[in-house]
């Protein structure tokens, strides 16, 4: 045993001093790929040290309880066994961490493990002293306890220890609750978080709140509004399992079938963080899919007890005049809508007996339906809906329907009925709601009705006054540029015909006195870089519209034509960077987030070059027009550099304005970076986004 000792602490002391090297020349170490899996094996190595601890611990509590001479013969061994695997993992993990994974978590986790390393190693060089030796036995046992819960939420996420009990307390789900929130969010939770969230970023993505997912990751931005292809997210979820871009990796919980095609379905409709189930359009495929495979607490309401009908009898059953539909295909309801008043037959309703128990919603509007008409309806007993708007009906009529013990919703607005109707109304045992719009019933009515029938909700329509002046939309900009030469021609229009429109040019409010707009302004930007127009839309017996405010800018020198090297992130969905910078439309810098607007980049550096080999104008100053999030804490662009050449070859650098730590990088929209005058034919501008940001530009302009 004596002999392999002085080579084992040899060893020790030899991989300390490496671990030291790493955490000195940390900033400065890039690992190869051939050395990756051995970072990688840091989760398979560190529970040794973690055991090991531990049972050091509880060898030194009972010591008392073994042989003197076993005990220090185990202890020491145990001791050396848990410094080597301790150093071990350390260094493994410092690996690891060098593959780009950063954040405060994993800082914390990775000095807590250099710390017990170290103090593991001298609980092996101090091993003689005991009260020495035992302080640093149960230091290093707490520096395990706070370095795995840390370790935990790196790999788990930073709720994993109290998950279990923060799990019960589930939000409250309603059809108001936005689809985001009630279905995508707590995808994103149990498969996605763990790895990206604010503690462990990986490839800088954070998904855990809308705003961090809209600010992106490394390679660009999560998913794209109706296009699923180019939506990274599911770009990635879809590759093969053995892929190494796929996400989430082998080994974690992957994303079921139901869950892609859900989020899939969501970034078709537009990926809107808002939008709920109540708004969606009954036809609305998204609201089909929830329905049918996610809706859980409305399932009784979704639930009917009769058979389907036959999908021969349901074609046969449509033609021209009349839809027939089934609700959805999980479902053997059928909704029905006959139309055609002058081509109406009484065998268009009347063949519905043949599926007289799968109708429950039935539109029977604008047709020549009598009180005798109704009496079929009553017979269809799992009616639910019925629209009789602008029928002969009257209030007699409403008998047939007492027996309807479904029906839910009546629509009678543009009908004979009166308040008298309320005897046969209140016997319709699970009516919710009641549409009455263009009746015979009063304002007095309405408040019998709301007394009489309490669980109804009666709508009467909107009610103009004939006093009531509607207001105008506002005047329009006709076509998207507003990239301008002085004296050139704008257009404003209006969508409705008979308005006319005043404008103003000195930034005042327009009023009926301002100038008439009548073919086209010529806009005399009088040296200036920047000019407002106001316009407001006037008409007889309407009120005036809300003021418009359009700003046009000047184009300056205008290149023969725009380079971009690199054409940025996404570049086949938002458009190519070069037309993107060239393209006479300058856009609000807090849209920044409308990526078809942006050209955006992140990894590469936006390079970019104009071509004034023809024109060789005099140039001292270049703007580029940039998309920052109000509030940024951050500049997303490190420097911009402006090169100058003759021969597109031989390059010289004329400006280098630098902007990583400029005070408010929130004013970083416009960004002007004067030079001495130069009639260079080529001009290369080069911006470099910050560390771990996104530089978006928009419009570039040669003064």
């Amino acid at each position: 045993m004596k002999r392999p000792i002085p080579i084992f602490l040899n060893v020790l002391f030899f991989l300390h001093i490496f671990l030291a090297f790493l955490v000195v020349f940390e900033s400065y170490l890039e690992i190869p790929f051939w050395l990756q899996p051995l970072g990688r094996m840091h989760p398979l190595v560190l529970h040794f040290p973690v055991a090991f601890i531990v049972l050091l611990v509880l060898l030194n509590l009972f010591r008392k309880h073994i042989d003197p001479n076993s005990f220090e013969r185990i202890n020491y061994f145990l001791l050396l066994l848990t410094s080597l695997t301790t150093v071990l993992a350390t260094i493994m993990g410092l690996v690891l961490s060098l593959e780009g994974y950063e954040s405060g978590l994993m800082s914390l986790h990775k000095w807590i493990g250099i710390a017990i390393s170290f103090i593991v190693y001298t609980l092996v060089l101090m091993y003689q002293s005991k009260k020495v030796y035992r302080i640093l036995l149960f230091t290093s046992f707490v520096g395990v306890v706070f370095g795995g819960h840390f370790g935990a939420g790196l790999t788990h996420g930073s709720n994993f220890l109290m998950e279990p009990i923060t799990s019960l307390e589930k939000k409250e789900i309603d059809e108001n609750t936005p689809i985001y929130t009630a279905y995508v969010e707590p995808i994103l939770v149990a498969k996605c978080t763990s790895c990206h969230n604010p503690q462990k970023h990986k490839g800088d993505l954070d998904l855990t709140n809308v705003e961090a997912i809209a600010s992106g990751g490394e390679n660009g931005e999560v998913w794209l509004a109706h296009n699923p292809e180019q939506s990274l997210l599911l770009q990635r979820v879809e590759l093969p399992l053995e892929d190494k871009e796929h996400m989430p990796p082998d080994g974690k919980t992957q994303l079921t079938a139901q869950e892609i095609e859900l989020i899939e379905s969501w970034i078709v409709h537009g990926a809107d963080t808002e939008i709920s189930y109540a708004l969606l359009k009954k036809e609305d495929s998204l609201k089909q899919l929830i329905t049918k495979k996610w809706l859980k607490g409305d399932s009784e309401k979704e639930s009917y007890t009769f058979d389907f009908a036959g999908a021969r009898l349901i074609e046969e059953l449509n033609n021209p005049y009349r839809s027939v539909v089934q609700k959805s295909p999980s479902s053997p309801a059928i909704e029905v809508a006959i139309y055609g008043r002058s081509a109406y037959k009484p065998e268009f309703l009347t063949d519905l007996v043949k599926i007289k128990e799968q109708v429950v919603y039935l539109n029977l509007a604008n047709l020549p339906i009598d009180n005798q008409t109704l009496q079929f309806v009553g017979e269809l007993k799992n009616l639910e809906h019925l629209v009789l708007n602008f029928t002969e009906i009257n209030n007699d009529a409403l008998a047939a329907l007492v027996v309807s013990a479904k029906l839910q919703s009546l629509s009678l607005a543009g009908t004979a009925v009166d308040v008298t109707a309320l005897k046969y109304l209140k016997n319709i045992k699970n009516l919710k709601e009641l549409f009455v719009w263009n009746t015979q019933i009063t304002d007095a009515d309405i408040a019998v009705l709301s007394k009489e029938l309490p669980r109804v909700t009666i709508n009467e329509g909107y009610i103009p006054d004939p006093e009531e002046r509607l207001g105008l939309t506002p005047p329009i900009l006709i076509g998207e540029k507003n990239i301008i030469s002085s004296g050139d021609l704008i257009s404003l229009g209006h969508k409705m015909s008979g308005v006319s429109i005043r404008y103003t040019l000195d930034n005042t409010e327009p009023n009926e006195k301002s100038a008439l707009y009548e073919s086209g302004i010529a806009l005399d930007l009088q040296g200036e870089r920047s000019k407002t127009v106001k316009a407001i839309a006037y008409k007889d017996e309407w009120l005036p519209s809300e003021v418009s405010s359009f700003t046009f800018y000047d184009k300056g020198f205008v290149p023969d034509k725009v380079e971009v090297v690199h054409p940025g992130i996404l570049s086949s969905y938002t458009g190519e960077a070069a037309e993107i910078l060239s393209d006479d439309s300058k856009n609000d810098a807090n849209t920044y987030y409308y990526s078809k607007f942006w050209a955006s980049f992140n990894i590469k550096p936006l390079i970019a070059i104009a071509d004034f080999s023809t024109s060789n104008p005099t140039v001292k100053e270049v703007v580029l027009s940039c998309g920052n999030p109000n509030g940024a804490k951050k500049s997303s662009v490190k420097y911009i550099e402006i090169w100058s050449s003759n021969d597109k070859e031989n390059w010289i650098l004329i400006r280098k304005l630098n902007l990583a730590n400029v005070a408010n990088p929130d004013k970083l929209n416009e960004i002007s970076i004067k030079f001495p005058e130069t009639t260079a034919k080529y001009y290369k501008v080069v911006g470099q986004p910050n560390t771990e940001s996104t530089l978006r530009v928009n419009q570039l302009f040669f003064f």
